[in-house]
């Protein structure tokens, strides 16, 4: 354990209580996805983050990936803000991304990380930036959520609840 984490001021990584379930097929974090983004997550403060690494078969032009998988990235993390710093789960209402550069594979792997900007019982504004190894910020991105209470995640969602996505060390 970092001297950081143990004092709870750095990243603690943020367990996937769905992965190995049956039904379970994410393209964002199912680590069995062989399609998918295989995204993990860790917690700092009320920040959630990510580290991605680009691949060629998600590029739009050569060596620069696909605008689409940006906006998937920053959809994703924002979720994962709702279900380890709220404890809960919901839905994307809007999702808007603003595009700053390239995000040219080179600079891989990507940071992802989303805050809130608003929070409130049925409703939160995550705000996402993905930026390069060298600090070059791709794009922003504003996601509306529809949160939903924990007993309704659990029942609707097949939601495991708040302490499964406890971070660990």
């Amino acid at each position: 354990m970092s001297k950081n984490a143990s004092r709870g001021d750095g990243p603690r990584t943020v367990p996937n209580p769905y992965a190995g379930h049956p039904d379970y097929r994410c393209f964002g974090c199912d680590p069995d996805n062989p399609t998918g983004l295989k995204l993990e997550f860790a917690i700092e403060g009320r920040r959630v983050i990510s580290h991605w690494q680009p691949r060629a078969d998600l590029e739009g032009y050569p060596g620069v990936t696909h605008g689409g998988i940006l906006a998937t990235l920053a959809d994703e993390v924002a979720a994962w803000y709702i279900h380890a710093v709220l404890g809960t789960a919901g839905m994307t209402r809007e999702l808007s991304v603003t595009y700053h550069a390239p995000a040219l594979a080179e600079e891989g792997p990507f940071r992802v990380e989303a805050a809130a900007v608003e929070e409130g019982p049925k409703s939160a504004l995550i705000e996402v930036t993905i930026s390069g190894r060298s600090g070059t910020l791709f794009c922003t991105a504003r996601c509306s959520f529809a949160v939903f209470s924990e007993a309704v995640a659990r029942r609707r969602l097949d939601f495991p609840g708040r302490e499964a996505f406890r971070p660990v060390d």
